[in-house]
């Protein structure tokens, strides 16, 4: 019997942990939907990063100049959209705002991009929660 439950405790978290990836390097956001989070455990919908309790997902999206991108957070635990560089921060142009987006615990804020580049950002509230965003 121990045996089984040992089967069935691996079983479970190898399918956590393949849940959690997702295809982040075709254009126009990565097919398939992406990684998943977000809070609910589901799948993270294309042009989208999910916020988990302290990591994005996908940690790299790459979408087509002229994508609207959304940043998803259902965790229920502050995050902020942070840029790294002044070249980050101006591309992020009007969604629901621009440039940097201050710290939320639920619901989603957006940026248009149309500006061809690598843009990496991070949560200023938790170290080490970086991902980046790419535009072709």
């Amino acid at each position: 019997m121990r045996k089984i439950s040992r089967l069935f405790g691996a079983l479970t978290l190898l399918i956590a942990v393949t849940s959690c990836g997702g295809d982040s390097t075709s254009p126009g956001g990565g097919g398939g939907g992406g990684g998943g989070g977000g809070g609910g455990g589901g799948t993270c919908p294309a042009g989208t990063f999910c916020m988990g309790g302290s990591v994005f997902s996908p940690t790299a999206r790459t979408v087509a100049a002229g994508t609207t991108v959304t940043w998803q957070n259902g965790s229920n635990t502050g995050h902020t959209v942070t840029w790294d560089n002044t070249a980050g921060r101006n591309a992020a142009l009007a969604g629901d705002g621009t440039g940097d987006i201050d710290e939320f615990s639920t619901g989603s804020h957006t940026r248009l991009f149309n500006t061809a580049g690598v843009y990496p950002f991070h949560c200023i509230i938790h170290p080490g929660m970086i991902a980046t965003l790419t535009v072709q």
